[in-house]
């Protein structure tokens, strides 16, 4: 019988973290797989950033072959498109491999799969961006209404998904509650029905869809329910929602560029105070019903069968006061689950061998409160830490609520898998290179640059070309490139780039920011080269950050390098590394027909498995050849019958 593969995609999955509660015996089907099979972590390819380590998960090539090396590709001089754009990565996928041994795959919400080049397969969104407002068939952002608005400070998500603490007014105001007028078929209510009127503005601006606000009190002990309708009309209505509870979802027509076509929305109730003197509402993201799949007639099936499709669900309503902690963990359990429902459908009815999606969780808590768990971060509260370890619990189990509704409909044919791109770990200090760059002579300004410049943010337009010897292009970067031609002077530059980046001190902690940089010629060994790749390479050292202004707000005292202003944790151009309960490394964890049980390869003695070597291995197990730029090697440890470890032979020779 054909062997399938379900490859769930868990963005930001920490090992150790799920370890530890696996131990607890709260994630009873990870322990299942730690017993039943292979638990590894993987050295995630170089930069360890999203959209540069799944396209090494989908090609099994390197950053330098695929190309993906940060958040925006080159394709052409002055011409960069989104990562999340298929486009972007210029290695094959493991869809196509597949597809040219006569099989099918489906790919779900992951990054880079749209345009796929299949002809037979499946895909199901395929952007996967971490960000709002990043695919054609997002009607609105989530948003939450209040009659009692306030100005707070709030931590909204960059486009990478990555906090930004800003102040900001994260919930819209709406009309005090007042007792109706002019309404018609009023339901039954022991009071008189209040009312007020909420707006969706979509996400090109300039269309308004506005819904009535209808609350009752249901059970003659205050009022305790609100119906969101179309019109004045209680007959209108096309959602209801009792005090925490959330409505069911609803198709309805919204304009957008000027075209009305029908999204899908739902609705949670957070706050109605029994007297009606206040009421706060959530609403999802409002996403279309159709548009979302290849082919396009899939989006209706899978709607139809699982219900709406939510595209975004994150950490967002949380960390915006929008809602609670809850109510994000639900959103991103509806998402999860619904994702675990069209694998099963597509495997087992749809004929697919292969699925592999990505759900980005981990990734956004990770962002959020990984600092606040681990106490290698200076930034760490141990009066606070049990609180936030909670979160991690929940959301593991969740995870795992996911991994057994995948094991429910695996047979003996089938393997069950999840693969992470990368972890996470906790800020320590911030290095700002592109004010390093401009201290050290290489990089120079127009007049009024200076903001950018403490932000780490320059733009290429803000930097005064006649007196710039090196520069980094403006995107989060791990790379720079010499302003001059090959020769001599160019020569020059390189080395005293080089000497500057390897001698550069944190005088207050006295140690290193860089941990390796290396010209374009010996890039290689941080797997770079290719067409993206800058003239010089870098890595920052272990607790390093940089970018991701928005999360750390700025260095205390000033300078170049130092303590964040507000600690968080992050991954990206820096080597990965580990403490007791974070790690930036990534995750494959596997068990079906031949694998070994209870294995974990010991790293110290075989090294770690690459991201590269997942999709060689996949496609191994599946009999195909693998993509044409894969360059990753089959992990043939992980099954029974290969022993890869040797040991030294004493004996005199």
């Amino acid at each position: 019988m054909e062997r399938k593969i379900y490859a769930f995609g868990m963005d930001g999955f920490i090992v150790p973290m799920m370890k530890r509660f696996a131990a607890e015996g709260t994630l009873p089907y990870f322990e299942r797989l730690l017993r039943e099979g292979t638990v590894n972590q993987t050295l995630p390819s170089f930069p360890v950033w999203t959209p540069t380590n799944w396209a090494t998960l989908s090609t099994g090539a390197h950053t330098g072959t695929h190309g993906v090396t940060r958040w925006r590709v080159e394709v052409a001089p002055g011409q960069r498109i989104d990562s999340f754009d298929g486009r972007a990565n210029n290695a094959e996928r493991i869809w196509n491999a597949l597809e040219r041994a006569g099989m099918q795959s489906v790919a779900v919400h992951y990054p880079a799969a749209h345009p796929s080049g299949v002809k037979t397969g499946f895909v199901v969104d395929g952007f996967g961006h971490p960000g709002h407002r990043s695919t054609d068939f997002e009607v609105a952002i989530c948003q939450a209404y209040t009659t009692e608005a306030a100005l707070e400070e709030a931590i909204e998500m960059d486009h990478d998904g990555t906090a930004v603490r800003q102040e900001q007014r994260s919930v819209e105001p709406i009309p005090p509650l007042a007792p109706v007028q002019g309404w018609q078929n009023l339901p039954e209510s022991h009071a008189l029905p209040l009312e007020s009127r909420i707006e969706v503005v979509a996400r090109l601006g300039g269309d308004v869809t506005a819904f009535h606000l209808l609350v009752v009190d249901s059970a003659g002990r205050g009022y305790d329910r609100v119906l969101v309708c179309r019109d004045r009309d209680g007959a209108s209505c096309l959602a209801v929602a009792g005090v925490g509870e959330w409505s069911e979802w609803a198709v309805e027509d919204f304009a957008m560029d000027g075209n009305r076509r029908p999204a899908s929305v739902r609705f949670k109730l957070m706050e109605l105070a029994a007297d009606g003197s206040r009421l706060k509402l959530y609403r999802t993201q409002v996403t279309y019903t159709d548009g979302f799949t290849l082919p396009d007639e899939l989006a209706g099936e899978l709607v139809e069968r699982f219900g709406s499709y939510q595209e975004h669900a994150s950490m967002l309503p949380y960390t915006s006061g929008m809602a609670d902690f809850d109510t994000a963990l639900e959103e991103c359990e509806y998402q999860g689950m619904w994702f675990a429902e069209v694998a099963r459908y597509m495997l087992r009815e749809r004929d697919c061998s292969f699925f592999i999606c990505h759900w980005h969780l981990y990734d956004y808590l990770n962002h959020i409160h990984l600092g606040d768990v681990d106490s290698v971060c200076p930034g760490y509260e141990a009066e606070c830490a049990e609180q936030y370890v909670d979160y991690f619990r929940r959301a593991y189990q969740v995870g795992d609520r996911i991994l057994g509704r995948l094991w429910e409909d695996a047979d003996e044919h089938t393997y069950v898998g999840v693969v992470s791109d990368h972890g996470c770990s906790p800020d320590v200090r911030v290095a700002n290179i592109r004010q390093f760059l401009h201290e050290q002579g290489f990089m120079a300004l127009k007049g009024g640059g200076e903001e950018t410049l403490v932000r780490d943010q320059v733009r290429e337009e803000d930097i005064d070309w006649e007196r710039t010897r090196a520069y980094m292009k403006d995107d989060k970067g791990f790379d720079i490139f010499i302003n001059a031609e090959p020769g001599p002077g160019f020569d020059r530059i390189e080395a005293e780039l080089l000497l500057a980046l390897r001698t550069w001190v944190d005088q207050e902690v006295g140690r290193n920011p860089v941990a390796i940089a290396l010209p374009r010629r010996d890039a290689y060994i941080l797997g770079q080269w290719g067409d993206q790749c800058g003239d010089v390479v870098f890595a920052w050292d272990h607790g390093y950050v940089s970018g991701y202004y928005g999360q750390w707000r700025g260095i205390a005292g000033g300078g170049c390098v130092g303590a964040p202003n507000v600690f968080g944790a992050h991954h990206g151009g820096f080597l990965p590394t580990q403490s007791q309960d974070s790690s930036s490394f990534g995750s494959w964890l596997l068990a079906g027909p031949g694998v070994k049980r209870g294995y974990e390869r010991p790293v110290d003695k075989l090294g770690y498995i690459h991201a590269a070597d997942v999709v060689p291995t996949f496609c191994q197990m599946l009999g195909a050849e693998p993509p044409r730029q894969a360059q990753g090697t089959v992990a043939r440890d992980l099954f029974e019958g290969h022993e890869m470890v040797r040991e030294r032979d004493p004996g005199q020779p």
